[in-house]
């Protein structure tokens, strides 16, 4: 890739001067849970799984976690909750009954598993979901969260949009995330002073989403909003499209899910002009770290490569941006253990240390908790993305978009 070949040499060099030596013999290995729709949502379980393992893996190869002068390995262990409570509930159990130090978790399933994550002292990391309601430090004390909430994500979003002064509809799927971010985009309209012409909900799970993308396309909008999971956000814009509508469509985070586009790539301009508000990869001052960041991942996964089928003959790459959350979060265990100076999570030790200390993230940004403040992704953090040519980047109609560099995706 270009960018490898323009910036390997400073990074060959930056890593010839770090220590790297193995652990010694340690005293043992402490185990990490990702749990995550794996099956249903391939996307979001992968991101999670693959930025934790990139950092356990560079850990285990330098010094390991030390704790009271042992050096301990990281364990990454995954679960698929399948969407299901029920299921999410029984792996937290498991992760519980196997000693693990934390869980790093989507979010999706966290109402129904933080209470008996709570009882065993385990944390729960939320990398993905931004619901509003499912962190709050006097109610979930346990629960940190490492992504864009709802709430930024909707004030960022209907700021930048009721700039535009467009005519908006709102299509929302049936979950507590869609339920959620509809109403903190609602919020976030009212307070700019306009509200949506239109507001539909649309059950996840049905096999097309004309009739949704109607009933929006009716209210005469001249611009929709979509805040769901991927396959309803690939639904009502086939459908849209499919009934002659060349409405602008906006969405949350979900939108860039490589689904959305692989799902529509027999129309690869049905997608062109798709925006999504996401978490920002970097800035200027970022990019170098980044780039060491995402060379390291693709030696160790390859490029992520979108499944276009023939009509696309040119590579498409998702660049690793998701993948810096969970990575993080390991990161961020591995200080607290030190900090707390045990892998014992059950005293309530690790949670405590959790909201004392940070890392540098992936990003170059500094990252962790306080004990009042469990988000660690602010509004200033959300950028938006436009996809042209199944590639994005992004808008330059918005200070911090414009200031994200350009990342290169072929």
């Amino acid at each position: 890739m270009r960018f490898v070949s323009a910036l390997v040499a400073v990074l060959v060099c930056c890593g010839a001067g770090a220590a790297c030596s193995l652990p010694g013999s340690g005293a043992g290995t402490v185990l990490i849970y990702v749990n995550a729709p794996f099956a249903s949502s391939r996307w979001v379980g992968r991101v999670g799984q693959q930025g934790a393992q990139l950092a356990a893996d560079q850990i285990n190869n330098r010094t390991g976690v030390l704790v009271r002068g042992k050096s301990y390995r990281i364990k990454i262990r995954t679960a698929d909750h399948k969407g299901s409570p029920d299921q999410a509930l029984a792996n937290v159990r498991k992760a519980a009954g196997e000693k693990a130090v934390a869980v790093i978790d989507d979010g999706s399933t966290v109402t129904a598993t933080s209470d008996a994550a709570r009882q065993a002292g385990l944390p729960l990391l939320v990398y993905f979901d931004g619901t509003t309601g499912i962190v709050d430090p006097a109610v979930r004390p346990n629960v940190f969260r490492l992504a864009p909430s709802n709430q930024a994500l909707a004030r960022r979003l209907g700021t930048y949009l009721a700039g535009k002064g467009p005519r908006l509809a709102l299509v929302h799927d049936d979950s507590a995330y869609g339920a959620d971010g509809a109403s903190q985009l609602r919020q976030a309209l009212t307070a700019a002073g306009t509200a949506p012409v239109a507001d539909v909900t649309a059950t996840a799970g049905l096999p097309d989403y004309r009739d949704q993308a109607a009933r929006a396309a009716a209210a005469q909008p001249n611009a929709v909003v979509v805040w769901a999971a991927a396959p309803v956000v690939a639904g009502v814009l086939q459908a849209l499209r499919e009934l002659g509508s060349t409405l602008p469509v906006y969405t949350a985070p979900t939108g860039e899910d490589p689904s959305v586009r692989t799902a529509l790539a027999t129309r690869p301009d049905w997608v062109q002009g798709l925006t999504f508000a996401s978490l920002r990869i970097t800035d200027a001052a970022g990019l170098a770290r980044w780039v060491q960041f995402r060379l390291a991942y693709e030696t160790r996964y390859g490029e992520d490569k979108l499944g276009l089928g023939e009509s696309i003959r040119r590579p498409v790459v998702q660049p690793p941006d998701w993948q810096m959350l969970s990575y993080d979060m390991v990161y961020l265990v591995k200080a607290a253990l030190e900090k707390a100076g045990t892998t014992d999570p059950s005293n309530g030790k690790l949670v405590s240390a959790l909201n004392e200390v940070q890392a540098q993230g992936a990003n170059g940004a500094t990252v962790g908790w306080t004990a009042s403040n469990h988000e660690g992704i602010g509004e200033d953090q959300v950028y938006f993305a436009v996809i042209l040519n199944l590639n994005f980047q992004p808008v330059q109609d918005d200070p911090i978009s414009k200031a994200q560099p350009q990342i290169e995706q072929d």
